[in-house]
């Protein structure tokens, strides 16, 4: 998401953010849990899934380089998905409430960010879509 990115962003991103781990199996954040970071995606493999009825199922693999998270940008800021690691994972987690302080303080900023957000909520709204496709049978 941050390729290509100018440095000034990134550096503003970057200086929100901390770098975390998670062993495999580890949940990064439950459905319902609150939305307060997002995260890079460093190393390693992340299951973004659904839960209903008690079941999960998997709507997208992230990798290195992936983002992972929109909740934080839209109250009341919980997720609405859950993330586990399939592999040991290392991400730089994202202070949401210190990047939407960002937002307000330079519109330009947030706009600029939100634009690539949007391309991977795009992308996973896709996913999702052609998973519904294949489990009706159509």
């Amino acid at each position: 998401m941050i390729r290509g990115m100018n440095d000034e962003d990134v550096m503003r991103i970057v200086e929100h953010g901390e770098l975390v781990e998670f062993a495999s199996e580890q949940t990064l954040f439950a459905e319902g849990g609150d939305a307060d970071a997002f995260y890079l995606i460093r190393t390693g493999v992340v299951a973004l899934r659904v839960v209903e009825g008690g079941v999960a199922r998997r709507i997208e693999t992230l990798h290195e380089g992936d983002a992972l998270g929109w909740s934080w940008l839209f109250p009341p800021y919980k997720w609405h998905f859950e993330a586990v690691a399939e592999t040991p994972v290392r991400a730089v987690a994202v202070d949401a409430a210190a990047l939407r302080s960002e937002f307000e303080a330079d519109p330009a900023f947030g706009y600029r960010l939100i634009a690539r957000i949007a391309e991977v909520m795009a992308k996973r709204l896709y996913a999702t879509r052609r998973q519904v496709v294949n489990l009706m049978g159509y």
